[in-house]
């Protein structure tokens, strides 16, 4: 009967309900007996971890949960306490009494408040989101790429660049850990890494001082996965989807006495197409026309990648961990492409035709490997000592063969280009935090990352003998070196409700760029310090406040800096900028999350003043080309309001919705030319999550990124509407889920330049967006661990 009403409605399934158990408690302090009012009390379904039920303790610690028949298992959380997990309630017929629970002291937390109103989906806490994309029914098979664009606040658009709250300058880590694929720049970085071996995905936009300061929007936190569940456990997922879309992977894990070993593994073929058009419009000084044409691309690119990763945790003993763990990523790709150049006289006739058809190999190597050690002391579990290494070598060529035929000329152009790149990457980080009593607690720790570069780019053109010659204007190597050392300290204390975190980090930065053809270098060493601040406040049953502050930079990826890029379209080169310099901000948040009796609301408002802003300007040359530069522009003020919902509308419907408003002043100028910009925008994000049976559920999620003004034009709307179901298979140790991205295909860049010498129209999609994709993952022994007694 519900299916029926879904099918007729989409929204209004029939739903019958079991007879409620009432579940009670009474929550107290651990050190004295007193009781624990404004505690949160969450139940979760054992069987696939969703959430029951939720309810807030009385000012006496009491508190009642209502559940339908069946096996649960109890999260208990309070601000500046340890989580309190209690297993197996099986509700039956009659109430369960759990009688006094206590809830032990682990000093300040003020990181740990959080509600979940959905586990499948978002825990929302008020510095930071977690994302649980095992969940997410629309992301399942796909890419990280593809799962970033379905977390709230985050943007990926059709390129593959990342965007937090509208602004660009985003760090993205790796269980807390840079990783080279992610920090070079690469547009395909993130398709190239499987989402089956993603956990989950933290959005923190107001980082601390013990966060490295990269990242002026904020940071992004790739959680890999990972069980210390004992025995052994995991996952095994397989994918089909169109467009060519084939993979496998598995997740296990095997915890034996003092030792945990875990290992993911995710292999997929994908193919995908892509391009574009544009109109472009060149002027002279009286604005006369001197040139105009247009510009179709057409592309398939794609190939084979997979990542493995290998690891255990030793527990020596109770107070000292040691982990290790190795991760390799490979991918072949052939890229295809087609550029087609129509030249038009001023009455927009014909005049010639140009075609450039390129064939590209391109293949990345990554190798990451970590060493951790962690020293928890005898006097509290918050008395933390950790020190962590980690290496990279990272190495990507793409070598491609370019024919170009135009009307009128009888023998083709023949060009080759060569880009390789080497990567080395070194992390040594410690880190010490010591609880001096229940209210104050005292952090620091030191980093340095030692990152070297080489980039060499080549384009050679065969003569009318048939030999190649260099073509000395794309000819060059790059040697970039990045040695930065940090160090931060930090305090916070509780005082009653209220939480204050203050924190000061230092970083020296010595970064050099040099091109060894050119033989020309950029030095730059700089000191700086980062402040942070954070008040956390609790100001009612239910209302949770805080207000935050932190200073950032923004280095330019190391990408910005090259010579060149590619040589698919030379009429419209991107090329870099090696005398590039940080972006700073200073960023101000104030947060309101408030408690729901069936979800959470967080209301959130921001300010960011940006100095040396980085903007990329078309910038149009005298032979009809333009070339796409990177400069430091001049400053930025934004400002935005944010509010994330999540709410279980009925037992078997549930919504979550993320609504951004923004705007912006820029001002700047290049060349004497102002490009001073007012930018007013927003972005939503809908999703609506219905449990058509106990083995059924089903998603549709719509997001839309409204237009705005740029430096130079306007960049145009962009809206996407995902669907997906899932349907629990095997007696529920598997889960088979169908889903559909961008099912009319409207995730497209398209962008308006409007200057007085130059103008353009174009539309373009890296990849095509849409696709539909099959997954089935089946789970060995995954349940829920017991709580520690």
């Amino acid at each position: 009967m519900r299916l029926f009403y879904f099918f007729q409605f989409l929204v209004w399934p029939f739903v019958l309900s079991a007879q409620a158990v009432s579940v009670e408690g009474t929550l107290v302090q651990d050190s004295d007996g007193q009781p624990l009012g404004f505690a949160t009390a969450v139940a979760y379904r054992q069987a696939d971890s969703t959430m029951a039920a939720n309810a807030t303790t009385a000012n006496d610690g009491t508190f009642t949960l209502n559940l339908e028949p069946g096996t649960y298992y109890l999260e208990i959380q309070f601000l500046g306490y340890d989580d309190l997990l209690i297993p197996d309630v099986i509700a039956a017929d009659e109430a369960i009494d759990l009688g006094t629970l206590r809830l032990g002291q682990g000093g300040v937390a003020l990181e740990t408040i959080e509600v979940t109103t959905e586990r499948s989906q978002m825990v929302m806490k008020l510095d930071k989101r977690v994302f649980n994309v095992g969940k997410d029914l629309t992301g399942a098979g796909n890419n990280a790429a593809d799962i970033l664009n379905n977390v709230p606040s985050v943007n990926v658009d059709p390129e593959g660049n990342v965007s937090l709250r509208g602004s660009n300058g985003v760090r993205i880590l790796v269980d807390g850990k840079p990783s080279a694929m992610l920090s070079s720049g690469d547009l395909d970085a993130l398709r190239r890494m499987q989402g089956d071996i993603i956990e989950s995905v933290e959005v923190i936009t107001n980082p601390s001082a013990r966060y490295e300061a990269e990242g002026e929007a904020g940071i992004i936190n790739i959680i890999l996965k990972k069980n210390q569940q004992r025995g052994i456990n995991g996952s095994f997922g397989a994918t089909l989807g169109y467009p060519e879309n084939f993979g496998a992977s598995y997740s296990l894990n095997y915890r034996r006495n003092q030792f945990n070993l875990f290992s993911n593994f995710g292999i997929a073929y994908q193919r995908s197409p892509g391009g574009g058009s544009s109109d472009q419009r060149f002027f002279d000084d009286d604005g006369s026309l001197l040139e105009v044409y247009e510009t179709e691309t057409d592309q398939d690119r794609g190939g084979i990648g997979g990542n493995f990763q290998l690891g255990t945790d030793w527990f020596i003993n109770d107070y000292n961990q040691l982990t290790g763990s190795l991760l390799y990523r490979r991918s072949e790709d052939d890229n295809f492409t087609v550029v087609t150049y129509r030249d038009l006289d001023e009455d927009r006739n014909p005049v010639s035709t140009t075609v450039r058809d390129t064939e590209e190999e391109s293949g990345n190597q990554n190798l990451e490997s970590s060493l951790a050690y962690k020293r928890t002391f005898p006097d509290d579990d918050e008395h933390v000592w950790t020190v962590d290494a980690q290496y990279i070598l990272d190495d990507d060529l793409e070598l491609s063969d370019i024919v170009q035929t135009t009307t009128g000329v009888t023998d083709p152009l023949l060009q080759r280009a060569s880009n390789t790149e080497y990567e080395t990457n070194l992390l040594l980080q410690s880190d010490y935090i010591h609880p001096f009593s229940d209210s104050l607690k005292l952090e620091g720790g030191v980093r340095a990352t030692f990152r070297t570069v080489q980039n060499d780019y080549q384009v050679t053109e065969a003569d009318a003998a048939g030999n190649y010659q260099v073509v000395g204007a794309f000819d060059d190597e790059l040697e970039y070196t990045e040695n930065i050392a940090a160090a931060y300290f930090i305090g916070s204390t509780q005082l009653g409700p209220l939480g204050i975190q203050a924190g000061l980090r230092g970083e020296l930065s010595d970064v050099t760029a040099t091109l060894l053809r050119a033989e020309t270098t950029n030095e730059q060493d700089y000191f700086n310090l980062f402040p942070s601040a954070s008040l956390s406040y609790q100001a009612s049953e239910g209302n949770q406040l805080q207000l935050s502050y932190s200073r950032r930079l923004s280095r330019p990826y190391f990408r910005l800096l090259l010579p060149f890029s590619n040589f698919n379209d030379p009429r419209n080169n991107t090329v870099g900028n090696p005398t590039l310099r940080p972006e700073y901000t200073d960023s101000y948040e104030a947060g309101w999350l408030r408690y729901l009796d069936n979800g959470s609301l967080l209301a959130s408002v921001y300010y960011r003043y940006t100095t040396g802003i980085i903007e990329r300007l078309v910038l149009p040359a005298d032979d009809g080309t333009t070339i796409e530069f990177p400069v430091n522009l001049g400053n930025r003020d934004a400002y935005g309001v944010e509010l994330n919902v999540n709410y279980d509308l009925f037992d078997w419907w549930k919504f979550t919705s993320d609504f951004n408003l923004y705007t912006a002043q820029v001002e700047g100028s290049y060349q004497e030319i102002d490009y001073a910009v007012d930018i007013t925008s927003w972005s939503g994000r809908a999703a609506s999550i219905l449990d058509l049976s106990d083995r059924l559920q089903a998603q549709v999620t719509f997001d839309y990124n409204a237009p705005q003004n740029t430096a130079q034009g306007r960049r145009l709307s962009t809206y996407a509407l995902d669907v997906g179901a899932s349907l629990d298979v095997f007696q529920g140790k598997g889960t088979l889920t169908l889903s559909g991205r961008d099912l009319f295909n409207t995730r497209i860049d398209r962008t308006i330049v409007d200057r007085p010498d130059y103008q353009s129209t174009s539309e373009f999609q890296w990849r095509q967006a849409r696709q539909v994709v099959l997954n089935l993952v089946y789970r060995l022994n995954q349940d829920k661990p017991a709580a520690v007694q």
